[in-house]
């Protein structure tokens, strides 16, 4: 049996899909599946992974496991949420006995300051790696692919992607889908020992500026600008959006270590973290489906308006 953490989510939900594929006995982790059938003939455990009682439920029997600290943008600490969780992660993977395991983690986790919220994955790293006899490999992966979707509301409003990142600065982003392949591949072969490092970096580095331009092709605007803004302008930005102030902070600490060079320091590309989906890809199937969704969406809302609230 093998375990899959946030089996809803962007990385799990297709490790699990690949898993299963395969044939595999596959158990599921998640807060609610509102979506079970696309999970045929897997197990399924409802539930925070917060509780040890839920973590050993899911873990029970399990010859590898897929884990991960699922993140919670509203905790007002959170740093201190995160380690909660990953205490109980070990503590359950230790009683359990698995003796093969695949953590999701993050570039920058060799790093002891200046990177937000991947503070918590380093302790997490620390903390599985103290657990004798467990294997494990540590997935370092950079930014998600699918983190760039969240741009599309004000692509959709203003004709333009924002952030605090230079638009010439170095960047590397990573589809979830070549996450979960590897992730998939390691738990369905669990020949690795010890203590393992492995870097997931995108199929090539890129900039901001290189990245507007292909999302922006991708959906009809050819002239699509990336925007650099102020700190305090996206801070208000995601608080406003339902984030923690702290968390918002943190965020914002990460694309200033992306920015300066801080994370890009601590790993080398080659051809064995290169991975193969590349921006244009991503952007002419996922991010279209995704953008085609939204503007669909918001021209449903229109017409169920009434007269005085439709807006251009």
């Amino acid at each position: 049996m093998i375990l899959v953490m946030g089996a809803t989510g962007h990385v799990g939900s297709k490790i699990a899909m690949e898993l299963l594929s395969q044939g595999h006995e596959v158990r599921l982790l998640a807060r609610h599946f509102s979506n079970p059938e696309q999970f045929e003939g897997a197990e399924f455990v409802t539930g925070d992974a917060n509780s040890v009682d839920t973590m050993m439920r899911a873990l029970k029997d399990c010859s590898a496991a897929f884990v991960m600290i699922p993140p919670d943008i509203r905790a007002a600490e959170p740093r201190f949420h995160a380690n909660k969780v990953g205490e109980v992660i070990a503590e359950a993977i230790e009683e359990a006995g698995v003796k093969h395991v695949v953590n999701l983690s993050s570039v920058g986790a060799d790093l002891g300051s200046g990177t937000g919220p991947v503070l918590a994955l380093r302790d997490q790293e620390d903390r599985l790696n103290k657990i004798l006899g467990l294997n494990i490999v540590h997935l370092r992966s950079t930014f998600f692919m699918e983190n760039l979707i969240q741009e599309i509301p004000t692509i959709i409003a203003m004709d333009r992607v924002f952030g605090i990142i230079h638009e010439d600065a170095p960047v590397d982003f990573v589809a979830t889908k070549d996450i979960a392949a590897r992730a998939a591949f390691l738990l369905a072969h669990p020949n690795f020992t010890s203590h393992n490092v492995e870097y997931l970096l995108g199929e090539r580095t890129l900039t901001y500026r290189e990245i507007a331009r292909v999302l922006g092709q991708s959906i009809g605007k050819p002239t699509l600008e990336y925007a650099a803004v102020p700190d305090t302008e996206l801070r208000n930005y995601m608080v406003g959006a339902g984030m923690s102030q702290t968390m918002a902070e943190e965020l914002i600490e990460l694309d200033h270590a992306a920015s300066n060079g801080l994370l890009a320091g601590t790993y080398n590309r080659d051809k064995q973290n290169s991975t193969v989906t590349s921006i244009e890809r991503f952007a002419r199937s996922t991010f279209l489906n995704a953008y085609n969704h939204a503007v669909a969406m918001r021209h449903v809302r229109r017409s169920n308006s009434g007269p005085y609230e439709a807006r251009p």
